[in-house]
């Protein structure tokens, strides 16, 4: 089994609804404390009720909500889209999740609606939404702990910028584990850079050939 993590996107798709009888994933699925089950609610709820939000109304999958519009699944749209994403819904050898200003950390079946939140500073002053990292920093790194001690996954990958990435830093597995491969990004050309190594990635892991990925690359990759 194998665990994805990345940014969500400044650009938000909520055009495609979820198929009726579909498979959708709760907080419940990949968190066994029910104090932080109940923290993870609780924050969404408190920044979502922020006007600055800007929050929609039609519900999509959060796998389609950043991937269809966000610039770091530029290659990932085009090329292995819907081929990783049936895997999702009709297997467990992938989990997928995506850190958000606005969800705190959201599985990629979860059901979602387009926000503005950020944990970026500049962006939140720049667009006046709301700066969420103050709100999630004591909950993110026990949550990603706590989703790779439920998962134990054979390898874990990290995609986003500083902003998101240093979450994934003060986690234990992060300074503990080696089958870790993480790709920070930096600035407008570094989430552009991601876009074909996290396609490189999935491709990968749809054809069995992940082996080849985790040579190709070190523990810590920055650009």
């Amino acid at each position: 089994m194998f665990l994805i993590i990345t940014s969500c996107s400044a650009s938000k798709d909520d055009s495609i609804p979820i198929p009726k009888g579909s498979r959708i994933v709760e907080p419940q699925y990949y968190l066994e404390d029910p104090v932080l089950i109940s923290k993870l609610h609780q924050r969404r709820e408190h920044i979502f009720s922020d006007s600055r939000a800007n929050t929609g109304t039609r519900i999509t999958y959060a796998f389609d909500l950043y991937v269809n519009a966000g610039k770091a699944y530029r290659e990932l749209r085009n090329g292995n889209y819907q081929r990783i994403k049936a895997r999702l819904i009709t297997s467990n050898e992938i989990e997928w999740f995506f850190f958000s200003g606005g969800y705190g950390i959201t599985h990629a079946l979860e059901k979602a609606r387009k926000y503005q939140a950020t944990f970026n500073a500049t962006i939140a002053h720049k667009k006046n939404i709301p700066l969420t990292t103050s709100f999630w920093k004591d909950v993110l790194p026990l949550a990603c702990d706590s989703i790779v001690s439920k998962f134990t996954p054979e390898w874990t990958y990290v995609f986003g910028s500083k902003d998101y990435t240093n979450f994934i830093k003060q986690t234990q597995f992060w300074k503990t584990k080696n089958n870790v491969r993480m790709f920070e990004s930096t600035g407008q050309a570094g989430t552009l850079w991601l876009s074909p190594i996290l396609n490189e990635l999935a491709n990968s892991l749809l054809n069995e050939n992940s082996n080849e990925f985790n040579e190709k690359y070190p523990k810590f990759v920055k650009q």
